[in-house]
C-alpha cells in the first residue's frame, strides 16, 4: 500500500524540466535586412513629435503613378531614389520632372 501511494504521489507531483545542453536565446530576434524588389523606391524624412527626431522610412511602389501620389500628399520631405532593377537605382526622367515642378 505504501509503495502505491509513493508511487501517486510522484506522477502527481510537478516534473522538472530537462534542461537543453545549448542555452536557449531569449529575447527578440535580430530583423532581418530588406530585400528590394524591382519597384520605384521613395525616402520619406519623417519627424517625430514625441522625441524630436527625424528617421528615413524607405517605400516602394509598383507604377508611377503611386509614386505622383505619394509625392503630392505626403506633407514630409520626399526623395525620389529611382526604379531599382536587382543592382542599382535608375533615374526615371517623368518622376523627377514631377518633384521638380512640385517644388
Amino acid at each position: 500500500m505504501f509503495a502505491a501511494v509513493h508511487a501517486l504521489k510522484n506522477t502527481m507531483g510537478r516534473k522538472k524540466k530537462d534542461k537543453p545542453e545549448e542555452k536557449k536565446k531569449m529575447g527578440r530576434p535580430p530583423t532581418k535586412p530588406v530585400v528590394k524588389r524591382p519597384a520605384y523606391y521613395v525616402t520619406v524624412k519623417v519627424s517625430n513629435s514625441m522625441n524630436y527626431q527625424k528617421t528615413n522610412v524607405l517605400i516602394s511602389k509598383d507604377t508611377i503613378p503611386e509614386i505622383k501620389q505619394l509625392v503630392a500628399r505626403s506633407p514630409q520631405k520626399v526623395d525620389f531614389l529611382g526604379f531599382w532593377n536587382g543592382k542599382s537605382f535608375e533615374k526615371v526622367p517623368e518622376i523627377d520632372d514631377f518633384i521638380k515642378s512640385r517644388k
